[in-house]
């Protein structure tokens, strides 16, 4: 099962249920910040994501009916073995997150940079990745733009934009933040919520490993 798979089905509505309130790129999302930071406590959690409390607790309970997760005591959760290999596997392919201050690239406050490996293949102009931000961030609210690195170059499809030609500092900061390589892909969601910019670039992020 790939990853992706994985957080929709922790999603899914159980068994004559209304489907959760969280989504599969804030499942994600919750895992990453307690594979990165770990042992990370509920409240702290809950601070740093956009759903309320409440979905909160039912996003960790399906985590720990899963087996990713288990109370470490009073310091929060942490991983377990099975939540270590799929925490594994989306770091393959999403190795790394994090805000950056790349007020030329996006359009609200807020940016959340997420490298993408190898997948340069599935842009073609952006739209796809930024209308999944703005349907799962709230019109208004959010989006998504996504660039691409080729030959030395970050260009911003469809037009080819030259990042680094056009906004060298931002460019150079995105470049030693993330050190992407040929074929990579930077995602940046953007939101005047700082939480929601970190989810919607998940959420922008998963529409690029849909069924081979």
């Amino acid at each position: 099962m790939h990853w992706k798979e994985a957080f929709v089905k922790l999603a899914e509505p159980a068994t004559k249920r209304v489907a959760p309130a969280f989504r599969p790129h804030h499942a994600a999302v919750a895992l990453l910040m307690i594979g990165r930071e770990q042992p990370l406590g509920r409240y702290e959690l809950c601070d740093n994501m956009s759903i309320g409390e409440g979905s909160a607790r039912t996003l960790l309970r399906r985590l720990t009916e899963a087996g990713l997760i288990c109370a470490d005591g009073r310091q929060g959760q942490r991983l377990t073995e099975k939540g270590e290999a799929l925490f594994a596997s989306v770091c393959e392919d999403v190795p790394l997150g994090l805000f950056l201050d790349v007020p030329h690239l996006v359009i609200y406050r807020h940016a959340y940079a997420n490298l993408v490996r190898k997948r340069a293949d599935r842009i073609t102009d952006g739209i796809r990745q930024r209308d999944e931000a703005i349907i799962q961030g709230g019109y208004g609210q959010a989006g998504a733009s996504t660039l691409v690195y080729r030959h030395g170059t970050l260009n911003m499809p469809p037009d080819e934009f030259n990042v680094l030609r056009e906004y060298p500092e931002e460019g150079l900061l995105i470049l030693e933040s993330l050190r992407p390589e040929e074929g990579d892909v930077v995602v940046l969601g953007t939101a005047d919520d700082r939480n929601l910019a970190r989810e919607v670039s998940m959420a922008a992020v998963m529409t690029l490993f849909n069924s081979d």
